[in-house]
């Protein structure tokens, strides 16, 4: 649109640029756009003093919040005040046209020359810029603040000039990817000494002062983000609180980042936005390109997780799921499901926003968010949607970290023979540091501990009522740390663990349980036996005390209950015997075959006795001293398993031959002998001529035969 006198007004109905007509052209020192105003108490910063000659374009790149607009500006009027600039250009780069617009102005006030429209007028500024254009002779610098998109730039590039300089802030770690002799700049929030020397000097101008412990904590609190740490102080200096109050408040989490900055209307150094929304549209531009969409999502999971270190293993199956967040990842994924490789390149994507640091070559912390844009993410999601991020989370954590939190301390891993041990844990070590899987889980816990740590009035049973108890995950930790062969880290983290978890579910809950028996096996372990034994008995004693009909259990409870004091005697027993107190092990046994004779009348169980469990018993009750009280149990396990296999049974053969063993041990050689050979000749009958268990038989055979006779010889078996 053009007026009588010539100027041109130009834009969109929301932005409309106006050029004057024909001017005078500009007197040089000249300034086009204005240069933000300083930051109060604003303190340099050591990362823009690169070494040697910068180069001529220079891109500061970070995520929203870290001054980059401010360390910009300061170099401009740094330059500007020093005589070194015959012309500062400051762009709002926030799009295409706002560059288009300040281009053909620059140019209007250079020349005097009223652009057609701003295309021409930008092609006209850079063509003036160049050699043979007119300001070959010009010291110039352009800002280009706040590049949202690179593309923005296609074609609109300052050109490499020796006397020109080029400054961009752009949160985009790509922006750099166009022409060659651009020098990216990363910029960091504060270190500790500036976060804790700018909230001193910004107090201090208001006339407050605080210690530097409580202003430490804070900047940590807050990550030592710039913008953060700018609208608490602010707040600080409205509300006239104390830092260690603003402390309470942030960390409660129940309170919002919202309610603990100053409003709109309140925001130092002409902020526009308060700190929860300072990333809205750089998270709103990268869900736009991600793959499904799903940028957001991720984001949104990570926000969920630990600040410092997410391994990319966790969040890689949240893109084979649609979006059933809140349930165990141990299905086959959803038909049409994203792959894997769409988890890394949203991954990627939102590193190029500066919205987390993706680095895929770190198997432990492949993934570091900072602690304020997490914080910021989560509070923007909805409560019903919050959990079921946090309990997606969790489970994308659980199925990561694989093992079963329980497989340290099952049977079967009893029944691993102690030299292959170490080997059975280290096949069942983590793909990542069992101190990243930690801090993860603590990052949850924090967000959500009723997920992870049970919630309800305490309860003495876990599943019978409330169904509150500890998760699997949190358990997982401690084994973790004891698997990678620190027993020590395992047994603090587990001891400082069970307070909190008596207080919340009850002394006898069965996560409580769990977590006493994990330190008595560690106890164990160290070499701490008679601790161990203790804490196995008095647990057993515990569990055995809710058997009383107070507690007034089902009998499928009971039953459970019973099945559970049975694992902790079997547990007892094994370090009964290696503190080698072996009529305490056959005790235990006793009281083993007394839970199984319980169970079997209780839940109505049929079929044969337990075999195994009774010989182990009648094995334990000879090697205590009580070689009669052997032989008693194994005839009558001899008379039930010929009823149940028959004579010629492997297990039957087994059962015959400690038999005779303990026949003689008690001092009946000759029974021995007619036992002994009654199997030797069933094993002939059955057997190959080389099967071993004949060579053992004749080895025994003949010792008490010999024994029979008033001599000694070599035991057999």
């Amino acid at each position: 649109m053009r007026a009588s006198n010539h100027s041109l007004a130009v834009g969109h109905a929301d932005h409309v640029a106006y050029y004057a007509g024909r001017r005078a052209p500009a007197a040089w020192p000249h300034q086009v756009g204005a240069v933000p105003a300083a930051a109060g108490c604003f303190q340099h910063r050591a990362v823009t003093d690169l070494p040697g000659t910068p180069a001529r374009c220079r891109i500061l790149v970070g995520t929203a919040g870290v001054g980059k607009t401010q360390l910009a500006a300061s170099e401009a009027r740094t330059a500007w005040r020093a005589g070194q600039l015959d012309l500062l250009v400051w762009v709002s780069a926030v799009s295409r046209v706002e560059i288009l617009t300040a281009y053909a102005r620059a140019l209007a006030e250079i020349t005097g020359d009223d652009p057609a429209d701003p295309e021409q007028g930008a092609r006209e500024f850079l063509a003036w810029l160049r050699p043979g254009g007119g300001g070959e002779a010009v010291r110039w610098l352009i800002v280009l603040d706040g590049l949202v998109d690179p593309d923005d730039l296609h074609g609109l590039w300052p050109p490499d000039q020796p006397v020109g300089r080029t400054l961009v802030t752009t949160w985009r770690r790509d922006s750099a990817r166009e022409g060659l002799g651009r020098q990216v700049v990363t910029v960091p929030s504060f270190s500790s000494a500036e976060a804790v020397g700018y909230l001193t000097a910004v107090l201090a101008a208001s006339g407050r002062a605080e210690p530097p412990e409580p202003l430490e904590a804070l900047a940590r609190e807050f990550g030592h983000l710039p913008i953060a740490l700018a609208q608490a102080a602010a707040y600080l200096g409205s509300t006239g609180l104390s830092c260690a109050d603003y402390l309470r408040l942030l960390r409660d989490e129940g309170r919002q980042l919202a309610d603990l900055v100053p409003d709109p209307g309140g925001l130092p150094d002409g902020q526009s936005l308060p700190l929860p929304s300072v990333w809205d549209l750089a998270v709103e531009r990268a869900d736009a390109m991600a793959p499904a969409g799903r940028a957001r999502v991720l984001l949104e999971l990570a926000a969920q997780l630990a600040s410092d270190g997410i391994p990319a293993a966790v969040l890689a199956p949240a893109f084979r799921y649609p979006d059933d967040l809140g349930q165990e990842r141990t299905g086959r994924p959803a038909e049409g499901a994203e792959p894997d490789g769409s988890a890394a390149e949203t991954l990627a994507l939102l590193h190029r926003w500066s919205l987390l640091d993706y680095d895929p070559e770190d198997q432990d912390r492949s993934v570091r968010v900072h602690p304020v844009v997490q914080r910021a993410v989560r509070e923007g999601v909805p409560g019903r949607r919050a959990e079921e991020l946090a309990g997606g989370a969790t489970s994308l954590l659980l199925a990561a970290s694989r093992k079963s939190a329980d497989e340290a301390n099952s049977m079967s891993f009893f029944l691993v023979p102690p030299h292959e041990q170490a080997q059975h844990l280290r096949s069942r070590a983590l793909d990542f540091s069992p101190d990243v899987l930690r801090s993860n889980v603590e990052a949850l816990i924090r967000h959500a501990p009723a997920l992870l740590l049970g919630s309800g009035e305490p309860e003495l049973r876990h599943g019978w009522s409330t169904g509150a108890r500890l998760h699997e995950l949190v358990l997982r930790v401690g084994d973790a740390l004891a698997d990678d062969g620190r027993p020590q880290a395992a047994l603090d983290y587990f001891s400082a663990l069970l307070p909190t978890t008596a207080d919340r579910l009850g002394a006898r809950h069965q996560s409580v349980t769990k977590l006493r028996g994990r330190i008595a096996r560690l106890r164990a372990e160290s070499g701490d036996l008679a601790t161990a034994v203790t804490e196995y008995r008095r647990m057993i004693d515990d569990q055995l005390d809710l058997l009383s009909p107070e507690h007034g259990l089902l009998p499928s409870q009971r039953v459970r209950l019973v099945g559970e004091v049975t694992e902790l005697r079997h547990r007892l027993a094994r370090w009964l015997e290696e503190a080698g107190d072996l009529p305490g092990v056959a005790r235990v046994y006793d009281d083993i075959l007394a839970d199984d004779r319980y169970v079997a009348a209780v839940d109505g169980r049929t079929g044969p006795p337990d075999f195994i469990l009774r010989r182990t018993a009648a094995e334990w009750q000879g090697r205590a001293g009580d070689a009669a009280g052997a032989v008693v149990a194994y005839r009558r396990l001899v008379d039930e398993q010929f009823r149940t296999y028959g004579p010629g049974h492997p297990n039957t053969f087994d059962t015959r031959f400690r038999f005779g063993h303990w026949l003689g041990e008690s001092g009946d050689a000759r029974g021995a002998v007619t036992v002994l050979s009654d199997l030797l000749n069933e094993q002939l009958r059955v057997l190959r001529p080389d099967h071993p268990d004949l060579a053992a038989t004749r080895q025994a055979l003949t010792y008490w035969r010999e024994r029979s006779r008033g001599r000694g010889w070599l035991r057999g078996r």
